[in-house]
């Protein structure tokens, strides 16, 4: 048993449940990117439940909740939350630094046009 508080649609304190259906999934974020690691639960979570913690039956945050997956904009039953480990790792990296870092591999697509007029530039055969 999961339990989802939040403000979702301005209502205070509101307290939902549910179950945990799921740990390790990757889904696409808002911004586009994709986050992974994520905690799936089917308790009610709708707009304004955003950033409210997700407990375990022992009162315990087990993760902030972060979005749902629904075509309609309120619960359809599939909601996902930040792991709290990865909560952590985030606002130490908040209080230390002021922003997050990310790594990038530096590595860049582009057409097979672009490729090959890179690699005529570079003298690559």
């Amino acid at each position: 048993t999961v339990l989802a508080i939040g403000n979702p649609f301005g209502l205070d304190h509101t307290l939902t449940t549910g179950v945990l259906s799921g740990t390790e999934r990757s889904i696409q974020g808002l911004s586009g990117k994709p986050i992974s690691g994520v905690i799936q639960h089917d308790a009610a979570i709708n707009p304004g439940n955003s950033g409210g913690p997700l407990l375990n039956s022992s009162g315990e945050v087990i993760g902030i909740n972060s979005q749902i997956m629904s075509s309609s904009r309120s619960s359809a039953g599939i909601g996902f939350a930040v792991p709290i480990n990865t909560v952590k790792v985030i606002v130490d990296e908040l209080i230390a630094h002021g922003k997050i870092t990310r790594a990038a591999l530096g590595v860049v697509l582009g057409s097979k046009e672009t490729l090959e007029l890179v690699a005529q530039d570079s003298g690559i055969p």
